[in-house]
């Protein structure tokens, strides 16, 4: 691993263009959060900073600041801790809602559709077959 670092010392402009990349991420993911295309806590804006700042961080390796490698490295420290939160939040909701039989989910149908049929209260998919099927009224 530390070999790989010296000879990336030895390209400081690679260095420099990576660094660069890592703020066009930074600046794209603001840009997209900022008009409402993105989500501030959705996973592609989490993915869009992290890759950000382990840009900036691989960048630093050239010409070191104590402050910028504390920040990026909090980014992605925390970027990864919340997808892993997420995943494991989303995994424990899959483990926890086994899907339904079918035939207790159609005996649900059949029950609702009853109810509803006792309040007079019409099917929506029925009600919305029949206005798209009838004949206009001139």
């Amino acid at each position: 691993m530390s070999d790989f670092i010296l000879s990336l010392r030895q390209y400081p402009e690679v260095l420099q263009i990576i660094g660069v990349i890592g703020f066009s991420l930074y600046i794209t993911a603001f840009t997209l959060l900022q008009t409402g295309r993105i989500c501030g806590n959705s996973i592609g804006y989490t993915c869009f900073v992290i890759s950000a700042a382990s840009c900036v961080l691989i960048s630093l390796i050239s010409a070191f600041n104590l402050a910028a490698f504390l920040i990026q490295t909090s980014y992605v420290s925390l970027g990864l801790f919340g997808l892993s939160r997420r995943f494991v939040i989303h995994k424990l909701r899959q483990s926890k809602s086994e899907p339904e039989p079918l035939r207790q989910s159609f005996a649900a149908m059949r029950r609702q559709a009853r109810q509803r049929h006792r309040t007079g209260q019409p099917d929506r998919q029925v009600a919305r077959l029949r206005s798209m099927t009838s004949s206009p009224q001139y």
